[in-house]
């Protein structure tokens, strides 16, 4: 440890004042003071010790599903149900000098896992590589007339498939830090899906009019990633240039689940292959109170996949190729012309062009896909007081569309929020904002719908948004804070296309802290979504016009709690306890002016987790978890089709427990 000459000087005090005999008032050398006790003196951070720092976590438990892949999204067990096995290790290496290693593990054992070594110096090259999984699950075995494989027709009776999907990653990572301005990096991941997706269709043969499940199995999707650049840190200023690449290819164009004899009569067609390449140059400038930020980017996408295999198609080509290329500029500004006072102001501009075929499909001729955007802001912060600060703004964007029935749009936001903070036991803060979107006349160009018909994306909207929050703290031990919104939108004219939407919710904490050993929260979450859509009967002459009315509430509460030093009577070590639950209830209802009474959809979801950690010394502990998860959905859409489609809804109580021991380097 390098001692500074200040420090040296409070050693010298203090050593004065702990040596066994009284100092003399006229003795000042430092040659009479005794040798300073200096071990609670130290500086844990500047400390040069070397070796392995961290802690080793070695685990059993067990895991039931209740025969429901979903609860796997939460404990990813590798098994329905039964033991397993998990290692957790997050350790650090300090060599001689700069020299340092890391080695991750997290959750080794279990389906989704991480693994990651890094190795290098802090003040030179750094390597990183790491290996992951992740898989993702929708819900039960489904069933389905058709197999996940190379044969198109399953044989004999509906066959089980589970709807799952399992990512594979390979990553590397280099940065270089020398001891100069320069700091350039490099990453490289490599990543394989494995899946079994599925397609709805609303006939399953040999069944009737009852729907069904067409499995589609990705095994051969691979994605490369690739990013690299170089950095440089000037005195007020810096800039990057860097590159990012991605490489996306399957091994399949197709899969056909038609009869043996035209397996071409039914086929769906996977992701095409693409590419995609963007170089970027960034930077920012800073000088008194002002500073500047931009970037430009240029990118290359391209996508190549085969067409239908069908004969009888009316193709030109076997193949579709696609070729985009966007420019995107931003800037920023921000100046602080005094404590009280702030300006930022702010634009950018994206430029889409599609170079993509065009003459594919004969007697046709494809539209091109070219877009841009403009953006432009100004916002500013004044503080009237110490104790409120008010901030207000206006947002500008465009749109154009070449390809689209409104090929213009533009919208307008102003906003204006306040915060109150006194010195006391609460505060307040505020939101509101308007915004209105409008642009050129509407030209439907599809004869094939009703001539009024509007995307939302594209109509004219109004929109007014109102937020609000609030702390405050009830006592010492007792502290609350209290959010809500309300946001309404609505669209001009709307002959057919969505006429309202709303957002509203509630949200409510409470934090509790009734000691140094105990501490409890408890939260609570209500909010309500509402739109309304107009609709039209197309075979009637008159379209026949009807509206339909989403309602979607959706309720979430929670409590828990930590104790530390539970039952101390019983145990003589600092025994550590907590509980978390949550309740999810969501409800959907759809109201038709005309035609079919929609029943109401509802989900409902328990989870319980809890552990407890006690030490055995200063470096052993052990450590006990449970998880419990009640889940049930109940979609009238697939009510009664369990025979041609499987368990669908949701239904299960699922079950984790384990004990692990833990390690401290």
């Amino acid at each position: 440890m390098k001692y500074s000459t200040l420090w040296l000087s409070l050693l010298a005090i203090f050593s004065a004042h702990g040596s066994d005999a009284p100092p003399s008032p006229l003795d000042y050398s430092l040659q009479a003071a005794k040798s300073a006790k200096t071990e609670r003196w130290r500086c844990a951070e500047c400390l040069s010790d070397e070796g392995w720092f961290g802690e080793l976590s070695l685990g059993a438990g067990y895991s039931a599903d209740d025969g429901a892949s979903r609860f796997h999204n939460w404990v990813p067990a590798n098994n329905e149900q039964g033991l397993l096995g998990i290692v957790n290790t997050d350790l650090h290496y300090r060599g001689e000098g700069a020299r340092y290693g890391r080695l991750q593990a997290e959750d080794l054992g279990l389906r989704r896992f991480k693994l990651a070594v890094e190795q290098g110096h802090y003040d030179g090259v750094r390597a990183k590589v790491g290996y992951a999984e992740s898989p993702f699950y929708w819900n039960r075995h489904g069933t389905s007339l058709y197999r996940p494989d190379d044969q198109p027709m399953a044989a004999g009776a509906l066959t089980a498939f589970a709807k799952e999907s399992l990512r594979k990653k390979l990553s590397a990572g280099l940065r270089y830090t020398p001891n100069s301005p320069w700091r350039p990096y490099a990453d490289f991941s490599y990543e394989k899906k494995e899946a079994t997706l599925a397609s709805y269709q609303p006939t399953t043969p040999g069944i009737g009019n009852g729907p069904g499940w067409v499995p589609k199995a990705v095994d051969g999707a691979t994605t490369t990633l690739v990013k690299s650049g170089i950095s440089y840190l000037g005195q007020g200023w810096l800039t990057d240039l860097g590159y990012q690449g991605s490489l996306y290819r399957h091994d399949e164009s197709a899969f056909y689940f038609g009869p043996t004899s035209n397996p071409y009569g039914n086929e769906r067609a996977y992701e095409p292959d693409n590419s995609f390449h963007q170089l970027t140059a960034s930077g920012q400038y800073r000088w008194g109170s002002q500073s500047l930020t931009g970037r430009v980017l240029g990118s290359h996408a391209t996508s190549s996949s085969h067409l239908t295999g069908f004969s009888q198609a009316p193709i030109r080509q076997a193949e579709f190729h696609g070729d985009i290329d966007t420019l995107q500029s931003e800037v920023k500004w921000v100046n602080r012309f005094n404590r009280d006072l702030t300006l930022r102001a702010g634009a950018a501009y994206r430029d889409r062009q599609d170079h993509s075929d065009r003459q594919v499909v004969i007697g046709s001729q494809r539209q091109a896909g070219d877009r841009s955007h403009g953006k432009a802001q100004l916002e500013a912060d004044y503080r009237l007081s110490r104790a409120v600060k008010v901030t207000g703004g206006y947002h500008y964007r465009a749109d154009e569309r070449e390809y689209a029935d409104r090929r213009q749009t533009d919208e307008q936001t102003l906003f204006i929020k306040s915060r109150y903070r006194p010195v006391g036991d609460w505060q307040l803060s505020g939101k509101a904002s308007w915004s209105r979107r409008g642009g050129g006349e509407w030209q439907n160009q599809n004869s094939q719908v009703s001539p009024t018909l509007r995307q939302f994306y594209l109509a004219d909207r109004d929109r007014v948004e109102l937020r609000g929050d609030m702390q405050y703290a009830l006592s010492e031990q007792l502290s609350s804070t209290l959010a809500g919104w309300w946001a309404q939108s609505d669209y001009k004219e709307p002959n057919i296309g969505r006429s309202a939407g709303g957002d509203r919710g509630l949200d409510l904490t409470l934090n509790l802290q009734l000691d140094e050993q105990l501490n409890a929260h408890l939260f609570g979450n209500q909010q309500w979504l509402t739109s309304r859509q107009h609709h039209a009967n197309s075979q009637a002459p008159d379209w026949a016009p009807y509206a339909t009315e989403v309602r979607d509430e959706v309720t979430t509460v929670g409590v828990g709690f930590t104790q530390k030093q539970a039952f101390a009577e019983t145990f003589s070590q600092n025994l550590t306890l907590g509980l978390d639950y949550s309740l999810a209830y969501g409800r959907g209802h759809t109201d038709a002016s005309l035609g079919y009474d929609y029943p109401t959809l509802t989900s409902k979801q328990h989870r319980l987790a809890g552990y407890a950690l006690y030490p055995l010394n200063e470096q052993q502990s052990l450590r006990w978890d449970m998880r419990y998860e009640f889940y049930q959905d109940v979609d009238y859409l697939y009510a009664g089709e369990e025979l041609s489609m499987g368990h669908i809804n949701q239904d299960y109580r699922g079950y984790f427990t384990a004990i692990s021991w833990r390690y401290a380097f």
